[in-house]
C-alpha cells in the first residue's frame, strides 16, 4: 500500500514553521529539501517555485500547494510545514493560509504527482484526519499521518 509519507521523510515536516510569509516558507521548506538531498540546487528550486506560485498560486481551504516541476530533482517529494498562526499567502488580500506543501516533481513523475494532488484533496475534505495533522507537535508525529493516508485513496 503506497501512502504519502513515502514521498517524504520526517526531516521534511515542520511543526510549527518559523516563517511568517510566503517567501520566508518557501525559503524554509526548500532549505529542508536541499538537507534531505531531495534538490540540488536551492537557488533555483526556490526561483522556479517562487516564479509558478507568481503565476499559478494554488491554495484551497487554508493550504497552499507550492511547486516546482520539470527540474533536475531527484524524486517525487514534498515538505510540509503548519503555521502557528495564519500566513497570508501573498500580497493582502492574499488568501491566509495555515498549512504549506512544496513539492519537488521531476518531469518523469507529473502522473504520479497527480496522483498525490488527488489524494491531498481527499485527505483535505477528511476534516478529522486532517485536523489530526494540524495537531502534530513532531515531524515524526506528522509522518505517521502521511502514512495512514493511502494514495488515491480515502484514509
Amino acid at each position: 500500500m503506497t501512502t504519502l509519507a513515502q514521498y517524504t521523510a520526517s526531516t521534511l515536516l515542520i511543526p510549527r514553521l518559523a516563517g511568517d510569509h510566503r517567501e520566508s516558507v518557501i525559503a524554509e521548506l526548500c532549505q529542508r529539501l536541499k538537507a534531505a538531498g531531495r534538490i540540488d540546487d536551492i537557488e533555483t528550486f526556490s526561483r522556479a517555485v517562487m516564479e509558478h506560485d507568481e503565476m499559478a498560486p494554488a491554495v484551497f481551504d487554508g493550504v497552499a500547494f507550492p511547486l516546482a516541476h520539470k527540474g533536475a530533482f531527484k524524486e517525487l517529494s514534498f515538505a510540509v510545514g503548519l503555521a502557528p498562526h495564519p500566513i497570508h499567502w501573498g500580497p493582502p488580500p492574499a488568501p491566509l493560509v495555515h498549512t504549506v506543501v512544496l513539492f519537488a516533481v521531476p518531469s518523469s513523475e507529473e502522473k504520479h504527482y497527480l496522483s498525490l494532488v488527488l489524494t491531498f484533496s481527499n485527505f483535505l475534505k477528511d476534516r478529522k484526519s486532517f485536523a489530526a495533522l494540524g495537531d502534530c507537535d513532531r515531524p515524526e508525529e506528522m509522518l505517521e499521518v502521511l502514512g495512514q493516508i493511502r494514495l488515491g485513496g480515502q484514509p
